[in-house]
């Protein structure tokens, strides 16, 4: 009989794309669903013109390439418990958790899983990180290394979950394959896409090899780290044309050293 899966995440599109494939393709028993802020949020106050436009126009864009890469997403067809982030790691969550009996839990877009949930999952719990950990760890992860001035360090990282944000040991990384005319948005969603994809190859194997971190190699970034001025360099420097002055040598990066379970990149 095949693993019993519980997934635990988000409640945006890209959450939900990803819950649903696994779904599909592995023994998926339940789900934990945290609802999620909104996906358009509204600019601070005070910003000078050029960062409230440049607010509005990320965060629209991200929206419109979310829908066009994922679509309207509902959750799964299987028993989910939906929670707010203080509902995430209480009692209630634990009782739903044990009820289910989880050989494994696969987790994307929740908020810090803390006691008494925490020793409440498997041994066996891996988190998708939207950053390669751990040079980009914390949040905006996928935003960080665009302003950074290096795209192609933009992917993600499966891990298992320890205290400390994306801290734990790394079992296999992504990075989206970069195209001329991709913006940061593209290549977010194409990370998750493929993430989503090599998650369901990854979660049939039964054993993995680890790969521990060395947290001061890289930055916890925090959500008050981003500030709005930020955006400046993605489209007043660059016009979210980055990608193109990466491929076309104009901006140079070091090559991604990725920690993968098998040597074929793309699918």
């Amino acid at each position: 009989m095949s693993e019993r899966i519980l997934w635990l995440g988000g409640s945006h599109d890209r959450h939900l794309y990803y819950a649903n494939k696994l779904a599909e393709n592995l023994n998926v028993v339940g789900g934990i669903m945290q609802v999620r802020e909104n996906k358009v949020p509204v600019p601070p106050e005070g910003l000078e013109e050029i960062d409230r436009n440049n607010f509005v126009r990320h965060f629209k864009e991200r929206d419109e390439a979310e829908l066009k890469y994922f679509g309207r997403q509902t959750p799964p067809p299987i028993e989910i418990r939906k929670v707010t982030k203080d509902e995430l790691n209480t009692e209630e969550t634990v009782e739903f958790v044990k009820e289910l009996k989880p050989d494994k839990a696969v987790i994307f877009g929740t908020g810090m899983i803390r006691e008494p949930l925490a020793s409440a999952l498997p041994e066996e719990t891996y988190n998708l990180h939207l950053g390669l950990s751990p040079r980009y760890r914390g949040a905006a992860t996928l935003f960080w290394p665009f302003y950074m001035l290096e795209p192609n360090h933009a992917g993600t990282t499966f891990h298992r979950i320890v205290h400390s944000p994306d801290a734990g040991e790394i079992i296999h990384q992504v990075t989206p394959k970069l195209v001329k005319g991709d913006g940061i948005h593209d290549v977010a969603c194409k990370a998750v896409l493929e993430s989503t994809t090599e998650a369901v190859e990854l979660f049939s194997r039964d054993r993995y090899e680890f790969f521990s971190q060395k947290p001061e190699a890289g930055k916890n970034f925090l959500e008050s780290d981003f500030k709005p001025q930020h955006l400046r360099v993605i489209y007043n420097a660059y016009n979210n044309d980055m990608v193109d002055a990466y491929l076309e040598g104009r901006l140079k990066s070091k090559e991604t050293k990725l920690r993968r379970q098998w040597k074929w990149k793309y699918l």
